[in-house]
Parts: C-alpha cells; structure tokens; sequence
C-alpha cells in the first residue's frame, strides 16, 4: 500500500467512525436537549465522578475557557454542579447533579444495550484485533 492510499483510508475509516458514533449518540442527545459535547461531559463524569474544569478540558482536548462554558451551560440547565475547592478558589469541581445522574444513566443503557448486541454477534477475538488496530 502506498502512502496516499494508506492516508485516504485512515481519512475514510475515521470519517465513517465518527458518523458511526454521531448516529448513535445525536438522537440520546437531542432527546435531552444536549450537544454531543454537553453529552461527552456527562459520560466522562459518569465514569470518573468528579472532575476540575482543567481534567475535564485535558481528557476531551478542549480548551479551559471553552470547558469551563460548556459546564457552565450544564449547570445552568441542571445536570452538573460546581463548587470551588475550599482549599485553592481557582479550581472548580465539577460532579453530575440527580438530573444529570439520571439522564446520562439512561442514556448509558441505550448504548449498552446497542454494543451488547455488537459483542453477541462478533467474537472476542475478532472485537480484540478492532480494538488493537484502532489502538
């Protein structure tokens, strides 16, 4: 393979999992009066709890100001809350309020139930060796 053809494949590979994902997510996050990046919010604090506005920026590569409105936006609408750390005021703690718990809960199983039926009709191995090219 030549390294046009190799560029244009990866392009094209990753175009089509990022629509992929779009057309799993959009329509949970619409539903919700979210954006996907509201919605990839939600679901890192789903798996982590709780995160500064600065963790949260770094592990979705978003820059601080622009994470920092997107919580904001999420606050205001009743899914998340921050509260600034007691012992340093500049770092704002983010967590997922009753709201946003719920919501992304429901979310969250909708999704495992679509990659539930991906693992029920590929092997492990045949997922693994995706997983290891991806990687």
């Amino acid at each position: 393979m030549e390294v046009k053809e190799l560029k244009l494949t990866l392009w094209n590979i990753s175009r089509e999992i990022t629509e992929n994902i779009n057309n799993i997510f959009y329509p949970l996050a619409e539903k919700h009066g979210l954006t996907l990046r509201q919605l990839q919010v939600l679901l890192n604090l789903l798996q982590h709890e709780e995160h500064t506005v600065g963790s949260l920026g770094k592990c979705m590569s978003v820059a601080g100001g622009n994470i920092s409105n997107l919580c904001k936006k999420l606050e205001r609408e009743g899914f998340v809350e921050r509260c600034r750390k007691t012992d340093d005021e500049r770092v704002v703690v983010v967590t997922l309020s009753p709201k946003g718990r719920q919501t992304i809960s429901e979310i969250d199983q909708i999704v495992d139930r679509k990659y539930e039926l991906l693992l029920r009709n590929h092997s492990q191995e045949f997922l693994s060796e995706i997983v290891v090219g991806l990687s």
